[in-house]
């Protein structure tokens, strides 16, 4: 190998070029990693002044690849000479054996200060963990391009130019809004950012005419944490409007605040159009509400003609028995109680029973309402602490066989090492898995998004369920597809269990109502072009 390294030196610039690319490609652990696509950054014009912070938003369209690789991240000058720092290469959250589908994920990197003024182009890849030069052959997205050493260019960074020193509140993407009563309507947030000096919550709060907050909130962490926010921050966040909200015009106010001191609310910039009130919160946009039903709409993020609203649950009317029932078909219901209706929400909370043991919990419709396809909805806030294990799932029982869908799994227990907690096992990850004949055989696939504090906020979780495919989404945006026949019609189950990868449940784990499962709503579609499947009573 330094044979051939100093062979290489003494080859002319044009000549090295070429055999280095043959050299790379000898060595990669695979010809081409098929399926697997680079696609440009989120944000693929940054600026940035030395010393300073940029956040970039890496996304791929994935397949499972054959081992664990690293990501690096070149900074390449005009002379073709990398300046990154130390810490642009990274493991992405997902490990890329398990990539499926779109990965999306932002990676922070510290400029040093003695980084040069000027543009830079950003080359990504992959390599494997034990031999850097062992790159990957990708497939190319829209505008990106590959070097003679399979580094694929997706942006640019320009350092030098003059950067705010303020947070700005830039106009949602999306500043005239408007829905019907039960609809759900998602904010484009937008910001331009520097770092923070802390990691702040995101306010949302609907003001009427008269100034009066609404009691409807959006309150959030966002993706990034604003410790390490840098240039232009988006994304989206979704709201439901409740069915009993008044009809009217409403200004859409956010802010900072640090969750320790809810009310100290950070003074930011305002971008064009925005304006502030007196009480630190910034005008981003509107929401015209309008009356006339009291159905939701579509699923979040889908085409509301193209379906028809089979199951509905809005948690307005105490537990319904005639929906639900409180306990899985093998099991009898334990009688201490930990699960309520409460102001439109149902709650399942962890609770020691007259045992001293914990116990779970199910709520389900087995025998009342069952579904063949269709779109299936839940918006929920998770709960936190050792052995909590929180799910939403579609199962049926026929014969001998256990066919499930297990639309969202949550495991925060098994904290920051397992990948599913934080520090303080909060959830910042769930799994969604397809189980054609139930989970004591091979599953179909198996998918871990990670995301933001699940415990902060409410959040959406669903599948599309299509004969010989499975889509399932977050937030209304879809992480993973899965493609395989289930004809069975299935039951809605929430639950509250414990164990698994969440581990043992002990004497740190929060009980009460105030670490519930909070599930906001559940619905169900068909799909319009076919004929919707009834419940059975």
């Amino acid at each position: 190998m330094k044979e051939i390294l100093k062979s290489l030196q003494k080859l002319s610039e044009s000549s090295y070029g070429v055999l280095l690319a043959f050299f790379l490609l000898a060595l990669s652990p695979e010809a081409r990693a098929q399926g697997t696509t680079v696609q440009r950054l989120g944000t693929p014009g940054l600026t940035a002044a030395p010393g300073q912070s940029v956040t970039l938003a890496m996304r791929f369209n994935a397949v499972p690849l054959a081992e664990d690789y690293g990501v690096f991240v070149h900074f390449v000058d005009a002379s073709g000479v990398n300046h990154a720092p130390a810490g642009a290469d990274h493991s992405p959250p997902v490990a890329t054996s398990r990539w499926s589908g779109t990965v999306a994920y932002n990676h922070t990197v510290a400029l040093p200060s003695t980084l040069p003024r000027g543009t830079y182009s950003i080359r990504v890849g992959l390599y494997q963990q034990r031999s850097p030069w062992g790159r990957v052959s990708l497939g190319m997205g829209t505008g990106v391009t590959v070097d003679d050493q399979l580094r694929y260019t997706v942006g640019t960074l320009t350092v030098g130019q003059t950067q705010p020193t303020t947070t700005q509140v830039l106009q949602l993407s999306n500043p005239a809004l408007s829905a019907q009563t039960g609809q759900t309507v998602t904010l484009g947030m937008r910001w331009s950012s520097v770092p923070m000096s802390q990691n702040y919550y995101v306010f949302v709060h609907f003001v009427n005419a008269s100034g009066t907050q609404m009691p409807l909130s959006g309150d959030h962490l966002p993706p990034v944490d604003t410790s390490v926010w840098s240039g232009a921050i988006s994304y989206n966040r979704s709201v439901t409007v409740p069915t009993n909200f008044p009809a009217g015009t409403y200004t859409i106010r956010v802010g900072l605040y640090p969750m320790s001191a809810p009310n100290n609310r950070v003074t930011l910039a305002v971008g064009p159009g925005v304006t502030a009130d007196n009480e630190t919160r910034y005008i981003v946009g509107t929401l015209n509400v309008t009356g006339g039903t009291t159905t939701p709409g579509g699923p979040v993020g889908q085409d509301a003609s193209q379906y028809v609203l089979t199951f509905s649950e809005e948690f307005n009317s105490g537990f319904d028995t005639s929906k639900w029932n409180n306990h899985i078909w093998y099991e009898t219901p334990n009688p201490t109680i930990n699960y309520a209706v409460k102001n439109g929400v149902l709650k399942i909370w962890p609770q020691r029973d007259a045992s001293g043991s914990f116990f779970n919990r199910t709520i389900d419709t087995d025998g009342k309402y069952y579904q063949t396809y269709g779109f299936f909805e839940m918006e929920a806030k998770l709960p936190i602490g050792r052995g909590v294990w929180p799910a939403f799932w579609l199962f049926n029982h026929p014969g001998d066989r256990r066919p499930e869908i297990d639309i969202m799994e949550a495991y925060p227990g098994g904290g920051p090492n397992s990948g599913w907690g934080d520090a303080n096992l909060h959830p910042v990850a769930f799994a969604a898995t397809v189980w054609p004949n139930g989970a004591s055989n091979p599953n179909a696939g198996h998918k871990t998004l990670q995301t933001v504090d699940l415990s902060a906020g409410f959040h959406t979780y669903a599948v599309k369920w299509e004969p010989g495919r499975q889509t399932f989404y977050f937030d209304g945006q879809p992480f993973w597809t899965v493609n395989v026949s289930m004809a069975d019609p299935m039951y809605i189950m929430l639950d509250l269990w414990f164990g698994s990868a969440s581990g043992t449940p002990d004497s740190t784990t929060p009980t009460g109502e105030g670490n519930s499962f909070e599930v906001n709503y559940v619905r169900a579609w068909q799909f319009r072009s076919s004929e919707a499947a009834p419940a059975i009573d």
